[in-house]
């Protein structure tokens, strides 16, 4: 399997995971990790429908995706691994597989959240599941399209 990216972005399934992020990296796999959306029917298939046709589209609870990509399921097919947040990559970390790198995209505003760029706030839990992540090496950069700069936001997720 070939993680080509793994990437945050609250809106999952969207217009530019499908007409940006899919061609960039001739993606034939999409695995959404998070334990809730895993447990929902309904928004599994609202997810499935919002797909093209190209690339499939897995939905993993955290312990399931943690084990799945420890033995390799998808062994030479291009990958990318999306959440809605840090704290499923952090659950995957502590249940043994970790990413050496994150780029976050969309994270809407909610109560509390400190605004990182125009359309990525933080919130506190999400701020404390980055520095976890951060510690044990995990590189995180911002970049919303395949188009913008990639930027290191790592020191700057640290000291927030």
């Amino acid at each position: 399997m070939s993680i080509m990216d793994v990437r945050i972005d609250d809106r999952l399934i969207h217009g530019q995971v499908c007409g940006y992020w899919i061609p960039q990296y001739s993606l034939e796999r999409i695995a959404i990790v998070d334990d809730e959306i895993a447990c929902d029917e309904t928004r599994k298939s609202a997810l499935k429908f919002g797909m093209p046709e190209r690339c499939k589209l897995s939905i993993f609870d955290v312990k399931k995706a943690a084990d799945k990509f420890n033995r390799k399921i998808d062994e030479g097919i291009k990958v990318m691994i999306l959440c809605n947040s840090p704290i499923p990559l952090l659950g995957m970390a502590e249940n043994g597989y970790q990413v050496p790198s994150i780029t976050v995209g969309n994270m809407a505003t909610k109560e509390g959240a400190v605004q990182l760029e125009k359309n990525t706030f933080i919130a506190q839990a999400d701020k404390e599941a980055f520095v976890k992540l951060i510690e044990r090496g995990v590189k995180i950069y911002l970049q919303n399209t395949p188009g913008d700069p990639r930027k290191d936001i790592t020191e700057i997720l640290r000291t927030m």
